[in-house]
């Protein structure tokens, strides 16, 4: 079976060859075999560590087998390229990869000899970040901070100078969001310079607004905060506390000041005063609403709940006139806004998006955008270190700064939930999905379980599920009510979204399509067996759905037993 990693080696490895003799480059090639074989990844669909173990229920004896028959090869690899006078490239990538390989079994004082030694020398730019990520990675679990706090910096440093990031960005996303963090943790807030738009009005459009010609200057401005520490259940302390009593250091309030110092705007007692408050008697008394008030040279912004004053702030700030660098302008100009008196709230609750790849900047999009609910995809680079330490570290900052402003967050893991199928019936795969839910969890954030049509793919429901249950039917929603009740008695927060295998409508026939199960029992199964707080994620009559009508709607709801997300 292939490695996924083969096929990203092969120039290094043809340069190996080709340094080597005739029978040493034969012998390379029946590692290589060995190597893909023997293909170890923690969670993939093609590689016999998780496959063997996961999906075919092998021994422990016999995973670990596999871990060592990878080790050995690569080894006698490395000694090869030494033994035939290749230069020190051509034994660094295969050096590396062992690295990663031996991280990825838990064996992390080999990985970091391994890894140190192959960065020594240069060899293909994609793979040295991999490397030096996981080499961080050693680091952090070993409890050398600062030493993984450096690398992580040089990762940033070095992919900075060009113009392609490593392959789709990952591990220079993941090095980028970690390292600012830590030197810049409101740098987030200021990534992407949003807001772009210069009509100085809410996006989007707000529900009631009136507004008027006069300006009132934001040159100057004086904050007063109330509530909000109260809201967020802490006080202002740590490496953003003020002096002045009056001043929140709440997150929101480090984004409004973020944003109006870069437009020209100078923060001091005497300015035009700008309230900021989350008041059980607001004006506004709906899910996420705010007011907003610019009146006789004032500036109020006032919600119920935190998740409410964060849209109040960030449509402030979409609503400031100025003209910076970006624009054309002059630094000289003066950021201003005109008066206003805005009522508004989102007509759905939960708005966002599924599936979207983690970035750096997706706090900021998220913001500007207003969206109060993501499901973040982790792909396999994202899985295969997924419940290392560094990862952890990462995941819970990520979740902890949504949290932050009021955004839930979710995370799916297609390695995990359906690539490939895994029996539902083993207690290995229960523990497995437990621990994805709890490593959310403990962070406050939540789960996407996706399955969606690549359920009844890749062969379908294991062998052993279909001696046990028979059918996915009897099966799929008990599975996840279990799960998600034994991790909401230590989580009470945990959210859980199901992705249901038929998401075809009343309008799309009524057989099976490809299924090998009747669509309409199934559904029927999370109306009697899946726990009522577990929503199901239904993208409507197709894959990508562009209308949904009230029929359509209520023919799902009355056969999952509640409203589709």
């Amino acid at each position: 079976m292939k490695n996924a990693h083969l096929s990203m080696m092969s120039l290094a490895v043809l340069a190996s060859l080709l340094a080597c003799s005739a029978s040493a480059a034969d012998e390379i090639k029946a590692l290589q075999a060995t190597i893909a074989s023997n293909s170890v990844t923690r969670t993939s669909k093609g590689n016999r560590y998780y496959l063997a173990y996961y999906r075919e229920l092998c021994t422990k004896e016999e995973r670990e087998a596999i871990l060592e028959r990878n080790i050995a090869a690569h080894r006698r690899w490395i000694a090869l390229a030494g033994e035939n006078g290749a230069k020190p490239q051509q034994a660094a990538l295969p050096r590396a990869e062992l690295g990663k390989v031996l991280a990825i079994g838990g064996r992390w004082a080999e990985a970091e000899k391994e890894l140190t030694e192959a960065l020594k020398s240069d060899f293909d730019r994609n793979r040295m970040a991999e490397a030096r990520w996981a080499l961080a990675e050693c680091l952090w679990h070993r409890g050398d901070k600062d030493g993984a706090k450096k690398i992580v910096a040089d990762i940033v440093a070095v992919t900075e100078k060009t113009d392609k990031r490593y392959g789709d960005g990952s591990v220079w996303e993941k090095a980028r969001f970690m390292h600012r963090a830590w030197t810049d943790p409101d740098g987030d807030v200021d990534d992407l310079k949003l807001p772009h738009s210069i009509d100085c009005k809410p996006f989007p459009s707000p529900q009631e607004a009136k507004y008027g010609e006069k300006k009132v200057s934001l040159a100057r401005v004086e904050l007063k905060v109330k509530g909000l520490s109260d809201e967020r259940g802490a006080s202002d302390e740590g490496p953003h506390a003020s002096r002045d009593p009056h001043v929140s250091q709440d997150p929101i309030v480090r984004l409004l000041k973020r944003k109006l110092t870069r437009f020209g705007t100078k923060f001091e007692k005497g300015g035009t005063p700008v309230g900021l408050a989350i008041v059980p008697n607001a004006p506004v008394d709906k899910p996420q609403g705010y007011s907003i008030d610019v009146k006789d040279g004032k500036v109020f912004v006032v919600a119920r709940t935190r998740l409410g004053l964060t849209w109040g702030v960030v449509s402030l700030i979409q609503c400031v006139e100025r003209r910076d660098e970006r624009d054309g302008g002059d630094k000289r100009d003066r950021p201003s806004i005109c008066e206003m008196a805005i009522r508004d709230w989102p007509k759905l609750e939960r708005r966002g998006v599924i599936e979207a790849r983690w970035k750096a900047d997706f706090l900021e999009y998220a913001l500007f955008h207003k969206m109060s609910s993501l499901v973040i995809k982790m792909g396999r680079p994202e899985c295969s270190f997924m419940f290392s330490e560094l990862e952890r570290e990462r995941v819970r900052l990520t979740i902890r700064r949504f949290l932050d402003f009021g955004i839930e967050s979710y995370w799916s893991a297609r390695e995990l939930s359906v690539h490939p199928p895994l029996p539902f019936s083993a207690k290995r795969t229960r523990d497995l999905h437990l621990q994805w839910f709890r490593w959310a969890a403990q962070f406050g954030g939540n789960v996407c379980f996706e399955m969606d049509d690549e359920r009844f793919r890749d062969g379908g429901l294991p062998e052993v599920d279909k001696k046990v249950f028979g059918t996915a039917t009897n099966m799929d929603s008990k599975y996840m009510t279990s799960l998600y009740r034994e991790v909401k008695k230590e989580f009470p927060g945990f959210r859980l979204i199901f992705g249901t295998p038929f998401y075809f409508g009343p309008d799309v026939g009524c057989g099976k399509n490809w299924y090998p199960e009747e669509r309409t029992p199934y559904l029927k199964s999370h109306r009697e067996f899946l726990d009522p707080e577990i929503d199901v994620y239904w993208s409507g009559p197709r894959v990508k759905s562009y209308s949904f009508s009230a029929n359509k709607i209520q023919w799902m709801t009355d056969l999952i037993g509640r409203k589709p997300v």
